[in-house]
């Protein structure tokens, strides 16, 4: 099942949307963790959105890796999903600009990519030290949030 095929994967099903899935709920002393989402297709940034604020995350996005930048720089996320193939500035030149500030050197980046993006990914793990890659074809909104929470 590819990405985008099927919606319901979004919030589940009615009869999986029982008490047992629902989110954790947070005292009013624990703030909410902020993800960033940089990714030029809107309509898989609007999907990834409404899932994690369903799950209690404050969401920020960015269509290219630019904004990214200047929005990590400002807000300071708790973790980044980085789109690699985008305009103006690409996902892997992101990572290497992010991981060359040290404070954003620990920064937890999962990378969302395409098949036919190997190369990259393998190049973007080895010398960016990226937290994860997911292709994005293979996934679905539900792993995704699966691959944030662990990596938090």
């Amino acid at each position: 099942m590819g990405f985008l095929d099927n919606f319901q994967t979004l919030f589940g099903s009615k009869k999986n949307s029982a008490v047992p899935n629902a989110p954790t709920a947070l005292s009013p002393d624990t703030p909410k963790k902020k993800v960033l989402i940089v990714e030029d297709e809107k309509l898989l940034a609007n999907a990834l959105e409404s899932k994690f604020k369903h799950e209690n995350f404050d969401v920020l996005k960015a269509e290219n890796g630019q904004l990214g930048l200047e929005i990590i720089m400002t807000s300071h996320p708790d973790i980044v999903l980085l789109d690699l193939m985008m305009p103006v500035m690409d996902g892997k030149t992101m990572l290497h600009k992010l991981r060359e500030i040290p404070e954003f050197k620990a920064l937890p980046v999962v990378v969302l990519t395409n098949a036919g993006e190997v190369d990259n990914m393998r190049e973007t793990k080895t010398f960016d030290n990226a937290s994860a890659f997911l292709i994005k074809s293979n996934v679905n909104p539900d792993d995704i949030l699966q691959v944030v929470r662990d990596a938090l």
